[in-house]
């Protein structure tokens, strides 16, 4: 008996833990969100800075890239 209330425990555990966190998800983000202006560091090559139409290889904005349309890819590492 015990065994079996113990597995029904942790199935409503799992359960309530399962359905919590989707109801805590950031919604996906909606097409032309505009994310502020966003700080990035110095382009790795003098080449990279030329390629995103910067003055020079020092740390950049969003609004610095002359260009019309940015595509920007973010990759969660944690």
């Amino acid at each position: 008996m015990k065994k079996k209330t113990l597995l029904l425990v942790l199935g409503i555990s799992l359960l309530v833990l399962m359905l919590g966190s989707a109801a805590f998800a950031e919604k996906e983000p909606a097409v032309g969100l505009n994310i502020g202006n966003v700080a990035f560091s110095a382009p790795v090559t003098p080449e990279d800075a030329t390629y995103l139409g910067l003055a020079g290889p020092n740390a950049f904005t969003l609004s610095d890239i002359k260009a019309p349309y940015v595509l920007m890819e973010s990759m969660n590492t944690t």
